[in-house]
C-alpha cells in the first residue's frame, strides 16, 4: 500500500525537477532568436514593433486538424514559454505582419510543440487577435541547428519549435514552420492533387 503512494509522488518530484533543469535552457535557446531577430526585422519606418509588456495575451493559435488552441504570449522568456506560445519581440505583432516584417512565435516543449511537429504542408492555421481572425497556410517546413537561424522576411508567421520535441535534454534542432495569408497566393507553395 505504502508503494502506491510513493511511486506518484515521485513521479511529481522527478516531473517538477524536469521542468526546474529545463528553463535554463529554454532561455538560452530562445534569447538568441531574439537577438538574431531584432538585428534583421525593423518596420518600415525603421522602428522596433510597439513594446508590450512580457507575459501579455496578444493573439490565440488554432490549428482545427492538430486540436492546437493555444496562447500566444508576448515574450520569450522562461516563464512565459511555460505558459504558452512566446512572441519574439523585435518582431511583427501576429496579424501586423507585413512583406519584409514578419512576425516569430516561439514554441517550447510539450503539446504545443508536438503539434506543430506534425503540421503539413497546406495546414490551416488559425491567430485571433485584437484586430481579428486571421488565417494562415502553412507553406514550408524545415529543421535547422540553432546557431543557423534566419528570419525569413518573405513568410509572414514563422513558428519556431525544438525538435524533436520528444527529446531529452536540449533538442538538437529546431523546426521552423513558415505560415502565408490565407487570401494571398504563395509561390512556394502547391497543393498536391
Amino acid at each position: 500500500m505504502f508503494s502506491h503512494r510513493l511511486a506518484p509522488a515521485l513521479t511529481s518530484v522527478g516531473l517538477g525537477f524536469g521542468i526546474l533543469f529545463t528553463v535554463p535552457f529554454a532561455r538560452d535557446v530562445y534569447s538568441g532568436i531574439e537577438r538574431r531577430a531584432g538585428s534583421v526585422v525593423r518596420s518600415s519606418s525603421g522602428a522596433c514593433a510597439s513594446r508590450i509588456p512580457e507575459g501579455d495575451l496578444i493573439a490565440r493559435l488554432t490549428v482545427a486538424r492538430l486540436a492546437l488552441d493555444a496562447p500566444v504570449l508576448e515574450g520569450i522568456a522562461a516563464n512565459t514559454l511555460a505558459r504558452g506560445a512566446g512572441h519574439v519581440p523585435e518582431t511583427a505583432l501576429p496579424g501586423e505582419e507585413k512583406t519584409g516584417t514578419p512576425s516569430a512565435i516561439a514554441i517550447s516543449r510539450g503539446r504545443c510543440a508536438q503539434a506543430v511537429g506534425r503540421m503539413r504542408l497546406g495546414d490551416r492555421v488559425r491567430l485571433t487577435t485584437s484586430l481579428g481572425l486571421r488565417r494562415y497556410r502553412v507553406v514550408e517546413r524545415r529543421t535547422f541547428e540553432p546557431a543557423a537561424f534566419q528570419l525569413d522576411p518573405a513568410a509572414r508567421v514563422t513558428l519556431i519549435a525544438p525538435f524533436p520535441p520528444d527529446s531529452p535534454g536540449p533538442a538538437p534542432l529546431r523546426l521552423l514552420v513558415s505560415l502565408e495569408r490565407e487570401n494571398e497566393r504563395s509561390p512556394r507553395f502547391r497543393p498536391s492533387l
